[in-house]
């Protein structure tokens, strides 16, 4: 008997932990903050330069991306401007994937990052370089402070774009912040993969996009607060 109550006493937990993804808490709602992802279905996604994605779905009550090499990425349907986005993920190891934002859409750009500066996703916690976990991808490298979960735990992120103001967080911590188009961040985009990119991180609004970058990698509690 006691072994079938703690048997449902372990579902019951299990369940009730679940069941507050995705979710959004009272003080969320009052503050005007919004789901991208309903924990159920893709409503609200779509393929970049596409329509249905292929190598995403739901899985684990996330936005889950099944690590196909040359997959296509998935991205919201609605543009954002200014922005506070939270969002957790958990990836394989040795795993390599990245939030993309203020990404534009068209035959004129094969991929999201040609457009939207990038919140590096990684498989690593001791890495500090602007290729790292929380990097303004190959723009600014995140600072000491970071702290990553090892590869297959959850860690929560946060971007946040306020009048040219960029912010990144890891586990709650800020390990990059920056002024968009300020001579520093010229003087590093001129000194990045993106020095004859012409369009990168021009744009002052754009879709979030979630990166297939042949690696298995999950996303849930995608909110968003417009500012």
């Amino acid at each position: 008997m006691k072994q079938i109550i703690l048997i449902t006493a372990v579902l019951f937990f299990s369940f009730f932990v679940n069941a507050q993804d995705n979710q959004l808490s009272p003080e969320e709602f009052s503050e005007g903050w919004e789901l991208l992802f309903d924990g159920e279905t893709l409503k609200g996604w779509k393929a970049y330069n596409g329509d249905a994605p292929e190598t995403w779905k739901v899985d684990e009550n996330s936005v889950f991306c099944d690590g196909s090499k040359g997959g296509d990425d998935i991205m919201t349907v609605e543009k954002f401007g200014d922005f506070d986005l939270k969002f957790e993920w958990k990836i394989e190891e040795k795993g390599n994937s990245g939030v993309i934002y203020r990404a534009r859409e068209g035959k004129q750009w094969s991929k999201p990052y040609l457009t939207g500066p990038e919140y590096q996703v990684f498989a690593e916690t001791d890495n500090f370089s602007k290729t790292s976990v929380g990097s303004v991808y190959d723009v600014y490298a995140p600072s000491d402070n970071k702290k990553v979960n090892p590869a297959m735990q959850w860690n929560t992120g946060r971007i946040r774009i306020s009048h040219g103001l960029l912010t990144h967080w890891v586990n709650g911590e800020i390990v990059v912040q920056c002024m968009l188009y300020s001579d520093e961040w010229n003087a590093r985009v001129a000194d990045s993969k993106w020095k004859d990119n012409k369009y990168f991180g021009k744009s002052p609004f754009g879709y979030i996009d979630f990166q297939n970058h042949g690696s298995k990698v999950w996303f849930k509690n995608i909110k968003i607060l417009r500012l």
